[in-house]
């Protein structure tokens, strides 16, 4: 189990990452009509989708990118839990196979999406449906 030190130390990276990966506005820098800079910020209303082949490219896109940062953080987890483990050999065991699972994990997404890479160009009509 991990103490309460570590328990912290892995929430207030969690609380990081969220606010770095967290929407942000675009700030954009238009001029005035009597010539200074004024910084102002614009959101874009259009969000969805125009068509049911971006929404099923976009699902797939973000799939693939939120089993790469699930496999990284896991990644980091782990060589977290190796780091700390100490003189334990049954706790350094566990990270060893965690590590090893992670990038298990990485290689199986790669190569999922090598796959998808490889059917658009091989079967006809698939790039119109699947944009990578």
């Amino acid at each position: 189990m991990l103490s309460k030190k570590h328990k912290n130390l892995l929430g207030s990276l969690l609380f990081w990452l969220a606010g770095a990966m967290a929407p942000a506005a675009v700030w954009a820098v238009t001029p005035a009509d009597d010539g200074p800079v004024n910084p102002t910020i614009q959101f874009s209303p259009n969000i969805g989708f125009s068509s049911i082949q971006d929404a099923f490219s976009a699902a797939v896109r973000w799939g693939i990118f939120f089993a790469i940062l699930v496999a990284g953080l896991y990644l980091v987890y782990a060589g977290f839990r190796y780091v700390t483990a100490g003189d334990d050999a049954g706790q350094a065991e566990k990270a060893r196979t965690m590590i090893a699972n992670a990038v298990i994990g990485v290689i199986i997404v790669a190569s999922v999406w090598l796959l998808l890479k490889i059917m658009t160009m091989v079967i006809p009509g698939l790039s119109t449906i699947l944009i990578l």
